[in-house]
């Protein structure tokens, strides 16, 4: 068959159809590629140009089919008015929580996304992307989950407890997270985007069980998956950890794909699913960082062949940590031809 563009593969491996090769995305390559340029995290937000440079010149050098064109997938936490510190490489982590108890809720407002000056500078960086290499390569923004959100605005120790004895809180916490993120993930669509990563690290198996993901999760995710969706489009989500128990339940969400850490068998989630849904995945973060390319190779090819290529999408099982040679992963290109 003839050569598709990137974006087209991607769309291609969404739909099952035929293919002329494996798809390649990060999943989660924009802090990983300010490093690789040396750019600061306080200089991609104050000059979000330069930031879209490093990102539009790792995709010619990795050859990526899919990546983020927005990757500050929490910047709604300052926003809402949480404290954070901003390193020099890196994602930005939460400083203090904002909420400790039920009526601390009556002191917080939904933000608005035109208002969050990390948002707007993610906005001009994505915008510049899209103009650049939009019309052939799928981009999407990343973006937290309510679940997840409301673990950094409580922390998640807490917010563990609460689920047990204080679920009508995690409700209403919920309730909060969710009206902000759709309203996150509206003004992301406006932008170009092809789609939208909602991040859930705090659903993780490790951390809930499938009834509380159900119950805490998996619904308002699926609030925010319909405005995506009624945007235009695709919803892709990714879950850290361990989430086979729960494979049936990401399909339900409308997840047109599932980017699955590398502690998931990718065969037997392939076997489990069938083509409900796209899966992305799922080479070790570490390998990628502290291997050879020989080595990652084996294991691209091994992730092609338990999937047999169908409605997969190769990538690494969650960030591309800070450091990662990128010689480990321009070779996934090498990696990529469909034996059926």
């Amino acid at each position: 068959m003839s050569e598709l563009t990137s974006r087209e593969r991607i769309l291609a491996s969404i739909e099952g159809d035929d293919l002329d090769r494996v798809p390649i995305c990060p999943p989660f390559q924009g802090y990983w590629a300010l490093g690789v340029a040396g750019i600061t995290i306080k200089d991609s937000i104050e000059k979000p140009n330069i930031a879209a440079r490093a990102q539009i010149e790792i995709n010619r050098r990795c050859g990526f089919d899919a990546m983020e064109s927005m990757w500050d997938w929490l910047s709604p936490v300052e926003a809402l008015g949480c404290n954070v510190r901003v390193p020099e490489f890196g994602e930005i982590p939460t400083g203090s929580r904002l909420i400790c108890g039920p009526s601390t809720l009556d002191e917080i407002s939904v933000p608005e996304p035109s208002e969050d000056y990390r948002f707007i500078s993610a906005m001009e960086a994505s915008k510049a992307i899209t103009k650049s290499i939009g019309s052939k390569t799928f981009l999407y923004g990343s973006i937290c989950s309510p679940f997840t959100l409301i673990g950094e605005l409580r922390g998640v120790e807490p917010l563990m407890l609460d689920i047990v004895s204080e679920p009508a809180f995690v409700m209403d916490m919920l309730n909060l997270a969710t009206e902000t993120l759709k309203g996150y993930c509206e003004y992301l669509m406006d932008s170009g985007v092809d789609g939208i990563m909602l991040c859930d690290p705090t659903a993780s198996g490790s951390l809930v069980t499938r009834r509380e993901f159900e119950i805490f999760s998996q619904p308002f995710m699926k609030q925010c998956g319909k405005v995506i969706k009624h945007h235009g489009g695709k919803l892709l989500t990714h879950i850290c950890g361990d989430t086979s128990d729960r494979l049936d339940s990401v399909v339900d969400i409308g997840s047109d794909v599932f980017s699955i850490d590398y502690q998931v068998n990718l065969k037997k989630a392939k076997q489990m699913i069938s083509d409900k849904v796209t899966l992305l995945g799922n080479i070790r973060p570490s390998l990628l960082y502290n291997h050879s390319p020989a080595d990652v190779k084996r294991a691209c090819r091994s992730c092609v062949k338990n999937t047999k290529g169908r409605k997969f999408v190769l990538g690494a099982g969650c960030d591309i940590a800070p450091g990662t040679p990128i010689e480990n992963i321009e070779v996934w290109k090498e990696a990529t031809q469909i034996k059926h």
